[in-house]
């Protein structure tokens, strides 16, 4: 038996708006949209769109209620609380339909392993529609409701404040006494119904189909079948969009760190928990700010490890921006989560455990900020034969790198005698080479030794490569032991014909 759940928010731009103020729960709010004055026209009054007082004007609106709490229609914030209203429904099943804004249906089959009894599932989806920021019942609040079509549920949501459970043999009883409003039929159609007397599904459903459908088309014919509880089009399930997204704006530019990192704060808090949501965590964040000359100042923020915790995310975010302040005020910002899997590992019983990723990247990060962007990370070998290539790579704590220090290492042997050890001179100095190949002196003056006269030398061992591209290079490499007592490691460089320090041996 098909059961589905819908999740009913009305107002979805004043739902909006509590999300990113949670204070404003309390008062009376009005959401108006700033329309742009025609050329050649003066500015109209901005009218309000949502909230209490729609269709009217902000001073006719105040002039009733003097403490009405007017706040700027959001794009970005309507978009991030469907998506979060989204993120909730995919928590509990992965067949997710969108039917319109704000009206989402949930398809149960499946979820008794999760959910066993629908009580159950209700209380679960209220408890994570408030840890993204959204209220139940009222106006701005989401409403809930379970049957047996995703009509019945829809009606069960809408009903009063919603809540309520339908089995398939109460549908009926249901629908009988509902006034004709929740179907939300079109202006015209409800005036014809109610000249007739028709105010209540029950007395809709009686009319015959085919009367009705000679008076009042289609329309009306599609309006019974709903007031019967049927679907119109059958249960089409979206896939899952791993996209996060929250905004923030501003009514004055912010020049500062500290209201900046405020106004951060609330917006990664959100993000977080739409993310924590979805079972995942975040890989990377993307800081996009919109500043007053109407450019765009971008900050990419990267991480040890996936995390969830908006205190990390949030110190590194001030890192980044102390590091690099915007050039200008900011108006509005907008972070995008890059997510990814929570990395899970055995602790060693007899080994210190490894530092936590949060921690581990703030640190990282401060690092970062006193030596410069780049200049910290984990050696990387690079694909070359070149021997002095290096790079740094970022730090990661993978699962397969928590592994004992026995088991990375191997059993310990005992250090073999009578070798000398390089030590590599980074990046290679030049030198002064005379008698060409092989060398005959060597005037060293960078610090690496004194010079002198070759006694000993060894090689040459050429190396070549990277032919293809602008980093190719060929060598002579010569190990020579001079009159300072040294042994140094030389290299010819063919190209330009000349001479550099490569080594010391020790």
């Amino acid at each position: 038996m098909d059961r589905f759940a819908c999740l009913v928010l009305e107002d979805l731009s004043l739902a909006a708006a509590l999300r990113a103020e949670p204070e404003l729960a309390a008062k009376r709010v009005a959401i108006v949209e700033q329309r742009e004055p025609a050329k050649g026209r003066a500015p109209q009054a901005p009218s309000i769109v949502a909230g209490l007082y729609r269709g009217l004007t902000v001073a006719q609106a105040r002039a009733v209620e003097p403490d009405l709490c007017v706040r700027v229609f959001s794009l970005e914030g309507l978009r991030s609380a469907e998506q979060a209203l989204l993120d909730v429904a995919t928590s509990v099943s992965p067949r997710v339909m969108a039917a319109d804004t704000g009206l989402v249906f949930v398809d149960l089959a499946g979820t008794q392993a999760l959910f066993p009894t629908e009580r159950g599932l209700l209380t679960a989806l209220e408890s994570r529609l408030a840890d993204v920021g959204f209220a139940l019942g009222g106006a701005a609040g989401v409403r809930l409701g379970i049957g047996p079509t995703r009509t019945v549920a829809e009606l069960a949501a809408r009903h009063r404040e919603g809540g309520r459970i339908l089995r398939a043999e109460e549908a009926a009883s249901f629908l009988v006494p509902l006034p004709l409003d929740l179907l939300d039929p079109s202006t015209e159609l409800a005036q014809r119904l109610t000249s007739w007397g028709v105010r209540t599904l029950g007395q809709l459903a009686r009319i015959p189909r085919d009367a009705l459908g000679a008076r009042l088309g289609e329309a009306g014919v599609r309006l019974a079948r709903r007031a019967n509880g049927e679907d119109l089009a059958p249960f089409r399930s979206q896939p899952p969009v791993l996209r996060f997204e929250e905004s923030a704006e501003s009514e004055w530019a912010i020049g500062d760190l500290e209201p900046l990192a405020f106004l951060l704060r609330a917006v990664l808090e959100r993000l977080t928990a739409r993310v924590r949501l979805r079972g995942l965590a975040l890989r990377r964040l993307r800081l996009e700010l919109s500043l007053e000359s109407g450019a765009q100042a971008v900050r990419e923020l990267g991480l040890a490890a996936p995390t969830c915790e908006t205190h990390v995310l949030l110190a590194l975010a001030r890192l980044a921006l102390e590091r690099e302040p915007p050039p200008e005020g900011v108006l509005a910002l907008r972070a995008i989560a890059t997510p990814d899997s929570v990395e899970t590992a055995q602790l060693d019983l007899f080994l210190p455990p490894l530092p936590s990723p949060g921690e581990l990247a703030v640190a990282i990060a401060r690092i970062e900020s006193l030596c410069g962007t780049g200049h910290v990370g984990a050696p990387h070998v690079l694909d070359t034969h070149r021997q002095d290539a290096a790079a740094l790579a970022e730090f990661k704590l993978a699962h397969e790198e928590r592994r004992t220090r026995a088991e990375a290492q191997g059993p310990s042997e005992p250090p073999a005698q009578g070798l000398l050890g390089l030590r590599a001179v980074r990046p290679a100095r030049p030198v002064r080479v005379h008698g060409g190949d092989p060398p005959v002196y060597v005037s060293i003056s960078s610090g690496a030794g004194e010079g002198g006269r070759v006694r000993n030398v060894a090689g040459p061992w050429r190396l070549f490569g990277e032919w293809w591209g602008e980093g190719r290079f060929a060598r002579d490499y010569w190990d020579v032991e001079l009159s300072d007592g040294g042994v140094y490691r030389l290299y010819h460089n063919l190209a330009d014909d000349s001479w550099y320090v490569d080594g010391i041996y020790d």
